[in-house]
């Protein structure tokens, strides 16, 4: 089962990443003016949203927020830190691999010990938790509520769990980036050494540029994490627009926070993840791209904030949760550190660049300007979010960070 999860994996992400490389990112030159911090308990419980963004692929504190100079997060250091509370030593203690922390984020408990990721979660989700507090019906009869925007196929069971009262009727609809097929992606191989080849800077430009028509055009995207017509229908709709787009970027983060934000707009769902994972291209040996897609990562994490800081039914009730969802290995003689994060399988190499992340906490409720370098388990962010929305996580699940920003010394 692993080992057919990981070429499923992949094979379809090494395409993406391959057409990826020479396409970019629009930027968005326009910057809000910020929403200024107001007491979490003046919002209404029943109208508090919660964003969660998986700065993922696996990033080191080295190459973020522990960069004297924060050249590959501009955004982030200098737009979103000032405003929000940072916590500088978020840890991961369990398995270093991207399904297992992102599923332990968003329940509380360190999941999926056996790598087994065709399995649901085995501890309700905070998708769950809200829905079924709220009384929300099933997706099938209304709006959706929650939604998951995730990078792989791999997260595709992140959207509910297996636990006892929970489970399906009150899941996530989960969204996952389009895949091409295999011929397509060995002939944009094929294409871009040819291009590299003829010595040609204009050629590998203009090879680019073709082979992400050809994906764009062939690729194909899953509806099963998809829970009523409504949603199905809305997301067809979405891939269309994509498709048709002549100078379009291939990026599976960008394609996901732009369908996450029409998310925003259409269904103002209460609770929302976006797990971006592009920078995991690292593990193909190139420093340049690894820390190009930590700045694409930074600029559209920035997009999702300036989102909730501008929409009304996010304006002023919106508490964003940013963290990785784990970091790399250290240098060490031998190599580069950077490509890797442990073993999958033995968890071997998993290092103190692997474990220490952080996370940035911004909205109402949130101590603006202020870092605390407080040990806490990634664990912690479930209970964080729920205790924000005036909801309790489950017995068993971690506690929350709160109490660290409540006047506890940083």
């Amino acid at each position: 089962m692993l080992k057919h999860n990981l070429r499923r994996f992949c094979s379809s992400r090494r395409a993406f990443l391959r057409a990826a490389a020479g396409a970019g990112v629009a930027v968005c030159a326009a910057s809000a003016k910020p929403w200024h911090t107001v007491a979490a308990e003046a919002v209404p419980a029943a109208e508090r949203k919660l964003i969660l963004v998986v700065f993922g692929g696996g990033t080191r504190t080295s190459e973020s927020i522990g960069d004297p100079q924060h050249r590959y997060i501009p955004r982030l250091w200098n737009e979103m830190v000032p405003h929000g509370t940072l916590w500088s030593n978020m840890r991961v203690e369990g398995r270093v691999v991207h399904p297992n922390s992102i599923g332990s984020i968003l329940t509380g408990h360190w999941e999926w010990d056996d790598l087994d990721w065709d399995r649901p979660l085995k501890h309700p989700t905070v998708f769950e938790v809200y829905r079924r507090s709220r009384g929300l019906p099933d997706p099938q009869a209304g709006a959706p509520a929650a939604w998951a925007f995730v990078y792989a196929s791999i997260l595709a069971q992140v959207g509910h769990s297996s636990a006892a009262g929970y489970g399906e009727p009150f899941a996530a609809n989960v969204v996952q980036p389009p895949t091409i097929p295999r011929t397509v992606g060995e002939e944009i191989g094929r294409r871009m050494q040819a291009a590299a080849a003829s010595g040609s800077p204009e050629a590998e430009v203009a090879a680019a540029a073709e082979c992400a028509r050809l994906a764009r055009s062939a690729g194909r995207v899953e509806m099963s994490g998809l829970r009523s017509r409504r949603a199905r229908e809305w997301f067809a709709a979405q891939y269309r627009s994509w498709q048709r787009q002549a100078e379009g970027t291939t990026s599976h983060d960008a394609f996901l926070v732009e369908c996450g934000l029409e998310c925003m707009r259409e269904f103002s769902p209460g609770v929302l993840l976006v797990a971006l994972g592009e920078i995991d291209c690292a593990h193909y040996g190139s420093w340049s791209r690894y820390v190009e897609a930590i700045r694409r990562t930074d600029e559209l994490t920035w997009r999702l904030w300036q989102a909730a800081e501008e929409m009304p039914a996010y304006r002023g009730r919106t508490r964003m949760l940013v963290l990785p969802d784990h970091g790399r290995e250290l240098e060490r003689p031998g190599g580069p550190g950077f490509l890797h994060h442990s073993d999958f399988y033995t968890n071997s190499g998993a290092d103190e660049g692997c474990r220490r992340v952080w996370m940035l906490a911004l909205g109402p409720g949130v101590e603006a300007g202020r870092t605390l370098d407080r040990p806490l388990p990634i664990t912690a962010v479930a209970a964080t979010g729920l205790e924000y929305l005036g909801l309790s996580a489950p017995d068993g699940a971690a506690a929350s960070v709160l109490g660290a920003m409540r006047g506890q010394p940083g």
